[in-house]
């Protein structure tokens, strides 16, 4: 993970070409191994480029920006699918084939999409003075876009609530491109044609930005266009007696769900294997003092012992050496009703799944060290902190649910005796596989037939979808990279994505099964399958109201009182 920031500043003084040191330090918190500067002078005037780098991937640390011939490169992100050699960077190698792009914007286009995994980037042509930048088509890294008076700015994460400039978490739309002398237009190409939400997103940011943009041809990537499986089954034909054991058996015997899950198995294993393995070979402490042999955990996972980060847990083990632990971190925050019964006072629900799950991982693993870490975050802890640090991340999104989600995932990050520098996280698996409760009530209140029932469903499980980046994975990257991790999701890759959104809904998820059962059915097959038992039945808890950070009484639409406030002075 890395933080990286170009400043586009036209008609001003050499003076004036400074970051702000409150944003340099969380651009450094999210880089912390290196960092570097670059400041280009252009025809209306100058250019800041700024790495900070999170080293994960290979044989030694890749200062940035990187410039090759006429382009200067900042990259955040890991690509997974690359024929480098395993000692070479993705950063290095992707800036020696953007150096090769010189005069064919078609080859550059071409490059881009056949990549595979989380990532933004910043491109920059000095000799044409053109700007390209992006996230990928998944949106799960941050890249936000500042409109300022004299300029513009790119930057993994935002500082503070100035006045004088305009704030978007960039839409992962496809390639940007802008020429710095000129401002007013910009050229996108799409990474698939766009649709109603995607032009909505495209309108917000032309009105925020001042510029129009102009949408020319899609990139098409192999793995976006659409398939048509051709599993023969439907969990509505089958009857819940009771008994979850029978219905799980049966349900797995059958030849074309046994087929679904094998694929599944496959994809998921390939996710969890790639983002396991690609990694600095220290941990945090060890990194620090450059010690040659480390045995500490280097891979956390997000814990809250529901079935998703136990799943990611299960499978994380056949990848990580024997010898080292894996982190499972739980985080729970003091209950307001519960101030005065100290001995309860961390008793929260996620906290009692997260025991439970972990002796079924050390039942089923139980040569492997799993170490629980447990997070406990008092009020007066979690309201310093957040205004003073965590609504800066947060920041260009205000709602309740940003504030809770944002803190829980800062907080458990955070975790002081933590050494792991990467963190799997289960984003994505509920808007997959049809896992929240208005997934459910999509289908209870439709009053129309079968048919209709699903088309109901189906639509719920896009509207999620397509908010996803913009919901959750910006700002989750922003809270947790700014302690130094970087979160993968497991769930969110491109193949394993395309094989999900290829079923059908009732392939997916039954809601004539209870709660527990049929909500993510297929996951909760998956993990059945591979040996889980009692976690496959646990109910979804949204983590807001497992770790006890949030009022169900609060809408989590609504506007946070903390977040929306102003800074009261600029930082310098």
């Amino acid at each position: 993970m890395c933080g990286i920031f170009c400043s586009i500043l036209h008609n001003v003084g050499l003076h004036s070409l400074k970051i702000p040191n409150a944003l340099k330090e969380i651009l450094r918190n999210r880089g912390p191994d290196v960092q570097d500067e670059i400041i280009v002078d252009y025809d209306a005037g100058q250019i800041i480029f700024s790495g900070n780098v999170l080293w994960q991937q290979g044989e030694s640390i890749q200062k940035q920006p990187v410039v090759t011939n006429d382009f200067i490169f900042l990259f955040n992100g890991d690509i997974y699918n690359l024929p480098k050699p395993e000692s070479m960077s993705d950063t290095s190698w992707i800036a020696s084939k953007i150096s090769e792009c010189r005069n064919n914007e078609n080859k550059l286009l071409q490059l881009l999409k056949k990549w595979e995994g989380p990532h933004c980037f910043i491109i920059y042509d000095k000799r044409d003075q053109i700007l390209y930048f992006s996230r990928d088509a998944l949106g799960r890294n941050s890249l936000i876009i500042e409109r300022i008076p004299k300029g513009l700015h790119l930057l993994s994460t935002s500082h503070c609530f100035e006045n004088d400039k305009l704030s978007l978490e960039l839409p992962p739309l496809g390639l940007y491109k802008v020429n710095i002398n000129d401002l007013t237009s910009c050229i996108l190409h799409p990474w698939q044609p766009l649709n109603n939400y995607c032009v909505e997103l495209l309108s917000r940011l032309d009105q925020l930005v001042g510029w129009k943009t102009t949408v020319e041809s899609p990139m098409s990537p192999e793995w976006m266009l659409k398939s048509k499986l051709t599993f023969d089954y439907d969990f509505y034909k089958y009857t819940y007696t009771d008994s979850h054991v029978d219905l799980y058996n049966k349900l797995i015997s059958h030849p074309q769900i046994k087929e679904s899950l094998a694929t599944l198995h496959k994809l998921l294993s390939n996710s969890v294997r790639n983002r396991v393995t690609n990694k600095a070979p220290l941990c945090r402490l060890c990194l620090e003092k450059m010690t040659t042999l480390c045995e500490h955990a280097k891979l956390c996972i997000l814990f809250s012992g529901g079935i998703d980060c136990t799943i990611l847990a299960l499978l994380a083990n056949e990848f990580v050496a024997q010898n080292e632990p894996i982190e499972l971190i739980n985080v729970a925050f003091e209950s307001v009703e519960d101030q005065n019964i100290s001995e309860k006072l961390w008793d929260v629900p996620d906290r009692k799944t997260a025991l439970l799950s972990i002796n079924e991982l050390k039942q089923l693993c139980p040569k492997r060290c799993w170490k629980l870490l447990e997070v406990n975050v008092t009020r007066r802890e979690l309201d310093q902190t957040l205004t003073t640090r965590i609504r800066h991340l947060i920041y260009p999104l205000e709602t309740v649910l940003d504030e809770s989600l944002g803190c829980a995932f800062w907080f458990a990050s955070h975790c002081d005796s933590s050494t792991a520098r990467v963190a799997l996280i289960g984003s994505g698996a509920d808007e997959l596989f049809g896992g929240y409760a208005r997934h459910r009530k999509s289908f209870m209140h439709c009053q129309g037939s079968a048919t209709e029932r699903q088309l109901a469903v189906h639509n719920e499980l896009e509207m999620d979808w397509q908010r996803i980046p913009a919901r959750n994975l910006a700002r989750d990257d922003r809270v947790i990279a700014d302690n130094g991790k970087t979160a993968r999701s497991p769930f969110i890759e491109e193949n394993v994505v395309k094989f999900i959104r290829s079923l059908e809904v009732y392939q997916k998820c039954c809601f004539c099964f209870p709660e527990g059962v049929g909500d993510k059915l297929l996951l909760r097959l998956y993990g059945y399958q591979i040996g889980l038992r009692g976690v496959v039945l646990l109910k979804k808890r949204a983590i807001q109201f497992g770790s006890r950070i949030a009022n169900k009484k609060h809408k989590a639409v609504h506007q946070s009182d903390t977040l929306k406030q102003k800074l009261a002075t600029k930082v310098n």
